[in-house]
């Protein structure tokens, strides 16, 4: 299996091999549409913002793999002059760290992405390709270890791969939240791998659509069986669709207002759903474990504002910065 080299991963590397950050905006390059666009476009657009994710681990003496979804979020930086900044794969802390929901984190062998081409190659219009984690390329986690959030900070060559980036204005913050009037009944749409038809040449992420359940002020128990912030979608999220993007739709008729067009705000991460019955009162991780139990529909979403606080913590500032300084250095 081929790595997924940094030197194709990042915009720029130093002598080091360490991501130089210089990604271009995506207001230069492919982005989801910010503005209003058609239900079918959007649909296009958001098919292309997911990958594809599989970690392979050891449970004692046992090899074991799970799949599940990420996409990919632009933060914008003018130190490195315009139109540039960083770009963050996003999925959930339990694929990064399996076992997690469980208590348990299992040691990880590999991490492998599973992306379409912009240009086929031997007949293939997709490519797996590993990530190499370790010192130099590492997951960030929330500090709050509620939040079923993970992050790792890649540029993959828009020349070489055909894939979409959200940019970070694009997820709810809770001050949209209130000015759109964002409640349960909204419709929400989100893409994701789909186990039973994942695409033999290219990756074909599966579409589903819902509405927003439940918005709790309260705390309740999180996939990774803590008490946090969740949202609740009827959306029927199942095996494969951990890390999938949720947008919001924001167009239309609201509330008395007219807001013309289909726009959309990313509005969280999925991360699991409540199965049916009466014995099972805390969401399951189930959406990529393989563990089938009666699923209610219920999706839990972890909050976009989340991902925000985790994008803007101290650590990847940090990090941001360091990488600055060996720009300029070099």
């Amino acid at each position: 299996m081929r790595h997924l080299l940094i030197i194709s991963l990042m915009a720029g590397i130093s002598s080091t091999g360490i991501a130089m950050a210089t990604q271009e905006s995506p207001s230069t390059q492919q982005s989801i549409a910010t503005g209003a666009v058609s239900q079918k476009t959007f649909t296009e657009q958001l098919r292309k913002t997911v990958g594809f994710l599989r970690v392979t681990y050891r449970d004692d003496a046992s090899h074991m793999q799970v799949t599940g979804t990420c996409f990919f979020v632009y933060v914008e930086d003018k130190r490195l002059g315009e139109n540039r900044g960083f770009t963050y794969l996003v999925t959930n802390r339990h694929m990064a760290q399996p076992g997690i929901e469980r208590g348990v984190v299992y040691p990880v062998d590999q991490v492998f992405i599973r992306m379409n081409l912009t240009s086929p190659h031997s007949g293939n219009e997709s490519v797996e390709e590993q990530i190499p984690i370790g010192p130099r390329l590492h997951w960030f986690f929330p500090d709050d270890d509620s939040i079923d959030l993970a992050v790792l900070q890649v540029d993959p060559d828009q020349s070489k791969y055909d894939f979409q980036i959200i940019p970070e204005s694009l997820l709810a913050t809770p001050n949209q939240i209130s000015s759109f009037v964002v409640e349960p009944g909204d419709s929400v749409v989100f893409a994701g791998y789909f186990y039973q038809f994942p695409g033999q040449k290219r990756i074909e992420p599966i579409v589903r659509q819902g509405i927003l359940a439940m918005m709790p002020e309260e705390m309740v128990s999180t996939t990774l069986q803590k008490p946090g912030q969740l949202f609740l979608a009827d959306a029927h999220a199942f095996h494969g669709n951990s890390g999938s993007p949720l947008f919001v739709k924001l167009g239309g008729s609201r509330h008395g207002q007219l807001i013309a067009g289909e726009n959309y705000l990313l509005i969280g991460v999925i991360s699991g759903y409540y199965p049916e019955g009466e014995s099972f009162s805390v969401p399951a991780a189930a959406v990529l474990s393989g563990e089938v139990h009666d699923n209610s529909g219920i999706a839990t979403v972890v909050p976009a504002e989340d991902l925000l606080k985790l994008l803007d913590s101290t650590k990847l500032q940090s990090d941001r910065d360091s990488k600055i300084r060996l720009v300029r250095h070099h």
